[in-house]
């Protein structure tokens, strides 16, 4: 057992706390952390929160305490990371209950609060963070694009018919106007709102920024999003591949970093918390 505090003596409350007395706390003890430019005490109020905030994750927490001979309450100073496995195998996402894929080591391994991965989170990314296998954002991604050319292919068609398109340029027009929707409707405004496109949603991961755990600003999505939605329509058939690879490249690196990411300063991750806007936790 280490000397580490426990969630709730990182938070100053002790565990009859309400959920908003929680919130509450929360929300003082990070402008503290970030007031004084504390990164680890930071990343500690962000791991305490993701655990305490959910009914499910706060019993588990409790029940390892008592089996470590800890009481959680905000006197103590010891915490379950050393012989209690973690507390945050099956998570909350969106309602339901998530078991993130049974059959894979990878992504199902043994993880204590503040934990890291050795060589796979970017450097200055928070501890809690947990990256998915390049396997799983490939099917995401198969999922998304799928999903995208269906819709696009379809509504793109119904409205040449229906309108009586004849001329290339009126077509063209029609395309690049259903193209820029879905691009927005199947990936901008899901990323911005919960950080989970369909494909993503399906897979449980999420897009959350890279140095805070927290959504992504409408800055970042546009800027995650810019060179497809300009690419496609100006480079037609080579603009698709250039955002097909521009989307695919987190696989060409070992911290699983795309450049889309890069230009939005994002990061995906298994979605194992309810990340907040910054500002509104």
């Amino acid at each position: 057992m280490s000397d580490s505090p426990t969630h709730y003596s990182v938070l100053g409350i002790d565990a009859g706390t309400s959920k908003a007395d929680t919130k509450a706390a929360y929300q003082a003890a990070l402008a503290a952390a970030q007031e004084a430019g504390d990164a680890d005490a930071e990343a500690a109020v962000r791991r305490a929160w993701q655990v305490l905030s959910d009914p499910g994750q706060r019993a588990r927490y409790d029940e390892a305490l008592r089996l470590a001979g800890a009481t959680p309450d905000s006197t103590s100073t010891a915490a379950p990371t050393d012989s209690v496995p973690a507390v945050v195998d099956d998570d909350v996402v969106e309602g339901e209950i998530v078991d993130d894929f049974p059959g894979d080591p990878a992504v199902n391994q043994e993880l204590r609060p503040g934990d890291r991965r050795e060589g796979v989170l970017p450097l200055g990314a928070p501890a809690f963070l947990e990256q998915p296998t390049s396997g799983r954002r490939l099917v995401a991604a198969l999922i998304d694009v799928v999903t995208f050319v269906a819709v696009f292919v379809v509504s793109t068609m119904l409205t040449i018919q229906a309108g009586g398109f004849e001329s290339n340029g009126s077509r063209l027009a029609v395309i690049v106007v259903w193209l820029e929707i879905w691009l927005v409707v199947l990936f901008g405004v899901p990323t911005w709102r919960t950080g989970q496109t369909l494909g993503k949603r399906f897979t449980y991961i999420m897009t959350v920024d890279r140095v805070s755990g927290d959504l992504l600003t409408a800055t970042q999505v546009l800027r995650r999003y810019a060179i497809p939605a300009v690419a496609i329509p100006v480079l037609l058939q080579m603009g698709a591949f250039l955002s097909l690879f521009y989307g695919l490249s987190f696989s060409l690196g070992r911290d699983q970093i795309s450049l889309a990411d890069r230009l939005a300063r994002s990061i995906v991750v298994v979605a194992r918390y309810r990340p907040v806007r910054q500002g509104r936790a």
